[in-house]
């Protein structure tokens, strides 16, 4: 099957950037590893058109290489002579941000629709080695909201979805972005995963039981302070882990200073996605985030590398559009 058999002459695919809030067992286990929570956000996104007709401008060579691997794997010989990949937007790169699943999901999805291929996110993720430790990116590209993921057992292709949930639309987040650096990310990620010591298993335990107790049943309830302290809990827990990998509790000691300062004044739902460097902080209003969000803005306005992102969640799967 190829783009000349079928009607659809156009996709266009729209998906959102994740906070990864953390993973719950860090713990080495060999029957089954990681399990991860995260949330889908709408301050970054993913844009893309598909279309029949020979490539129109030049794009950045990671996603050439991905639309051509992905060709590859669906045996559309020639294809990428003959489809233009035109990249609207992208989430930036090695923010903790999800960006290269986002981009590897949204081309799969695209070029997949407009072949008349099924579309499976868990089998797209795989063909792009994507989900090998956690699985949030793939949930929230097909379901929104906030995910929980089952980690990797022996057989596991991509982690399962084991929950997911709206996330309530008054909550926001504030985003503490360093554009100075990257977090961790590539072989450099792979080797920390290797030498870092596994979390104890009472720990493990401990944050596990947090999450079925109170993590997700205050998520339900729409009970703030319990979720923020949730969110707290998990981000120790990882941090713990870590640090040694980052040199602290956090990849950026800008942003460090930043979410160590919310701490001391009693907000609880802090900390940094994935390997970060961009920090966050869980507000229960937009109106309080902004005014946060202001403050900071005044008090920073000599560091150009920082910048202060008020985000809500979204709660609404990629978007995916076909043209005939």
């Amino acid at each position: 099957m190829n783009a000349a058999n079928s009607p659809i002459r156009a996709v266009s695919v729209t998906t959102y950037g994740r906070l990864h809030l953390g993973f719950f067992d860090l713990s080495g286990q060999v029957q089954r590893r990681f399990g991860s929570v995260g949330v889908a956000i709408d301050a970054y996104q993913t844009a893309l058109t598909i279309s029949r007709q020979s490539q129109q401008s030049d794009i950045d060579p990671w996603a050439v290489n991905i639309l051509q691997q992905h060709l590859k794997s669906v045996a559309a010989d020639n294809q990428d002579d003959q489809l233009d990949l035109n990249i609207h937007q992208a989430i930036p790169r090695h923010s903790g941000l999800g960006s290269g699943t986002q981009m590897a999901l949204a081309i799969g999805t695209g070029v997949n629709t407009l072949l008349n291929q099924p579309i499976y996110s868990a089998n797209i993720a795989a063909i792009h080695h994507r989900g090998g430790r956690s699985g949030i990116g793939i949930a929230t590209f097909d379901h929104g909201g906030l995910v929980v993921d089952g980690g990797r057992g022996p057989e596991t292709i991509v982690p399962p979805l084991l929950a997911r949930h709206a996330f309530p639309a008054e909550w926001h987040f504030l985003l503490i972005v360093d554009q100075s650096r990257d977090g961790l990310h590539g072989n450099g990620e792979k080797t920390a995963f290797k030498a870092l010591p596994p979390q104890t298993p009472a720990a493990t335990k401990d944050i596990q039981h947090q999450l079925l107790m109170q993590g997700l049943p205050a998520l339900a309830e729409r009970d703030f302070q319990a979720f923020s302290a949730f969110v707290g809990a998990l981000q120790r827990y990882n941090a713990d882990y870590f640090a040694p990998a980052q040199g602290g509790p956090y990849a950026s000691q800008s942003v460090a200073n930043i979410l160590n300062g919310f701490k001391q004044q009693g907000f609880h739902g802090v900390g940094q996605t994935s390997w970060g460097p961009t920090g966050f902080v869980l507000l229960p209003s937009k109106e309080e985030a902004m005014q946060i969000q202001a403050a900071l803005l005044q008090r920073y306005a000599t560091d150009p590398h920082l910048s202060f992102i008020v985000t809500a969640a979204i709660n609404n799967p990629a978007r995916i559009e076909a043209k005939i």
